[in-house]
C-alpha cells in the first residue's frame, strides 16, 4: 500500500497534491484572502518549542484521552470537512471507518455527501451543525443526529457569512455534479443540490440563536470557532459542554490570530470548567503535544486526513492517524511524559525565531 511508505504528514500532502487537479487542490489547500491565516496557523506552532525532561525515564506512555466521555486512543479528532466527495468517491464513509479502526472520533459535517444514517453505521461520531432554513429545519436536523446516537452536537459559529477564497476563484473551482448534500436530503431541508461554490445561505448565528439550539437538545453542545477569551467565558456561563479554538483553518477571515497562540488565553478564561480543544495547523505529534501542554484536552485535524483520503482512501486516512500515533509515542518518550492526559505546561516555551516553509508544493498550512 502506497500510504504505508508515507512517513510524515508532509509526505501525505505531497501525495494528495499529485492526486488532485488544480481546482480541487485549491479548494482544499486555500483559505480566505491572501491565505495568510492558513500559513500562520502552522508557523505559529513552530514558534513553540519543546523542553524535554529525559531523566523521567518513560518507556511506554499512555496516549489515550477522554473526550466528553469517549475513550479515545489518541487526543485527536477528525474535524468536520466537506464536501469529501471531491476527494474520494465514497466521501465520508472511508473516513468514518478509518476513525473507528483507529479508535478516534470523526466530527461529521452537516454538508456530508452521504446520509447520516449511512455514516452512523460506520462507528461513533460527533455531528457538526450548520443552521439552514427555518428553526423547524434546524430542529429536524438535530433530531436526526440524536436518533442516530451522535455523541455531541458541534455548532460552528465562525462560518455564518461567505468568505472570499481567492485561491478557489483563481483556479476556477466549481462543484462537480456528482457532489450532493445527503444529510440535507435526509433531514428534509432540500433535495441535496450543491451550489457551484458549495455554499448555501445560513443563519447569522447570535447568542440568542445559540441559546435556541442548546434548548433543542440534550446532547453535549460543543462550540467551534472560538478565538476571543471573552466569548469563551460567556459560553461557559451559558452552559456549553466544550469549546474548539479555531480560525476555520484560515478559510473564513484572513490574518486572524493563530489558534495555538490564543489557546492559553481561552484555557484561562474557561478556568478548567469545560474541555477546550484546538484545530489549525497541526502537522505532527509534536504539534499535538504543544497544544496539550498549553491546556487543550485534544486537537482536531482537517486537511491532513483529507490528504490521506485523496492519496489512499480509508487506508490513507488510517495511516495519517497512525503516523500521529507513532510520533506521539516518540515525542512523549523523548520528553519524559508518561500520559498525554497530563502534559506539563513547562515542557513548551515560545521562541521568537521565524521559521518559514518555501517549497512550491507547500501551499497549505
Amino acid at each position: 500500500m502506497i500510504t504505508e511508505r508515507l512517513l510524515n504528514l508532509d509526505d501525505f500532502e505531497r501525495a494528495a497534491r499529485t492526486a488532485l487537479d488544480d481546482a480541487r487542490w485549491a479548494y482544499l489547500a486555500g483559505g480566505a484572502g491572501r491565505d495568510d491565516g492558513v500559513r500562520h496557523n502552522e508557523a505559529a506552532l513552530r514558534h513553540w518549542k519543546l523542553r524535554p525532561r529525559p531523566l523521567n525515564g518513560v518507556a511506554d506512555p499512555d496516549t489515550g484521552a477522554d473526550v466528553l466521555g469517549f475513550a479515545s486512543t489518541l487526543p485527536v479528532l477528525l474535524a468536520p470537512t466537506s464536501p469529501l466527495r471531491l476527494f474520494h468517491p465514497e466521501a465520508e464513509l472511508p473516513v468514518s471507518r478509518a476513525a473507528h479502526r483507529a479508535g478516534v472520533l470523526p466530527i461529521v459535517s452537516n454538508d456530508s455527501h452521504h446520509s447520516l444514517t449511512d455514516i452512523a453505521k460506520q462507528g461513533p461520531f460527533w455531528f457538526q451543525l450548520y443552521c439552514y432554513g427555518s428553526r423547524d429545519d434546524v430542529t429536524r436536523t438535530i433530531r436526526l443526529a440524536e436518533s442516530l446516537d451522535a455523541r455531541a452536537l458541534v455548532v460552528t459559529v465562525d462560518n455564518s457569512h461567505p468568505s472570499r477564497r481567492l485561491a478557489m476563484l483563481r483556479a476556477g473551482f466549481a462543484t462537480p455534479p456528482e457532489v450532493r448534500f445527503g444529510i440535507h436530503r435526509e433531514s428534509g431541508f432540500s433535495d441535496g443540490w450543491v451550489p457551484p461554490d458549495t455554499r448555501l445561505p445560513r443563519w447569522p448565528l447570535t447568542w440568542e440563536q445559540l441559546d435556541f439550539i442548546r434548548g433543542q437538545t440534550g446532547l453535549p453542545v460543543v462550540v467551534k470557532g472560538v478565538l476571543h477569551p471573552a466569548d469563551a467565558a460567556e459560553l461557559v456561563a451559558r452552559g456549553v459542554s466544550a469549546l474548539i479554538v479555531s480560525n476555520h483553518g484560515g478559510r473564513q477571515l484572513d490574518d486572524t490570530v493563530a489558534a495555538i497562540d490564543t489557546l492559553p488565553a481561552i484555557v484561562a478564561a474557561t478556568a478548567g470548567r469545560i474541555p477546550v480543544l484546538m484545530d489549525g495547523g497541526i502537522r505532527s505529534g509534536a504539534d499535538v503535544i504543544k497544544a496539550l501542554a498549553l491546556g487543550a484536552t485534544a486537537v482536531c485535524i482537517g486537511r491532513p486526513y483529507v490528504w490521506g483520503l485523496a492519496a489512499g482512501g480509508e487506508d490513507g486516512v488510517f495511516h495519517v492517524i497512525d503516523v500521529l500515533r507513532q510520533e506521539l509515542l516518540d515525542v512523549a518518550r523523548q520528553l519524559g511524559v508518561s500520559s498525554l492526559r497530563d502534559v506539563p505546561t513547562d515542557l513548551v516555551v515560545r521562541t521568537a525565531t521565524e521559521i518559514t516553509v518555501s517549497e512550491e508544493w507547500r501551499c497549505s498550512a
